[in-house]
């Protein structure tokens, strides 16, 4: 007799969920009033204009680093790195470029501006790039200076 109450109720839960399941995908999804806008690069670059050529923004990854700064009149940058100098095109005043190709550790960067009237302003800057991984590592985790690392004693908690 429970066999017959237990099946009688999954065919009725199935017919159920069989009868709403049109309705459900049919159903209008809610605006999430979400609006894109698009900006132009001299909008974008007034988020960095705190970042001069002294003081400027880089963000890193493997092997490169993109720096981005603004200078108070158009000049052309010129970047020394590793005993490569890289001309950067344009003369502006908003900066924003990429330097590849640098070696994991420290890597000084001197960057230099030449104004339209032939003023230079110059900066030099260390990047530090994290270390290779050595073969045969079984580290997972990223050995920085700002992670602290929390280890688990067999047996014991946290």
């Amino acid at each position: 007799m429970k066999k017959k109450g237990y099946v009688l109720l999954i065919i009725a839960l199935l017919s159920l969920t069989l009868n709403w399941l049109p309705e459900i995908a049919h159903a209008q999804k809610e605006a999430t009033g979400t609006t894109y806008t698009t900006a132009t690069s001299s909008e974008l670059m007034e988020m960095f204009l705190p970042y001069s050529i002294q003081n400027p923004y880089i963000e890193t990854t493997k092997n490169s680093a993109e720096l981005m700064f603004v200078t108070e009149t158009a000049a052309t940058i010129t970047a020394k790195t590793n005993n490569q100098t890289q001309k950067i095109a344009g003369n502006t005043e908003n900066h924003q470029f990429t330097l590849a190709n640098l070696e994991p550790g420290n890597n000084l960067v001197t960057i230099t501006a030449t104004m339209a009237d032939g003023l230079t302003e110059s900066k030099t800057i260390t990047i530090n790039l994290p270390e290779k991984p050595k073969k045969g590592s079984k580290s997972f985790h990223d050995q920085s200076k700002n992670q602290q690392m929390t280890h688990r004693k067999k047996g014991h908690l946290l």
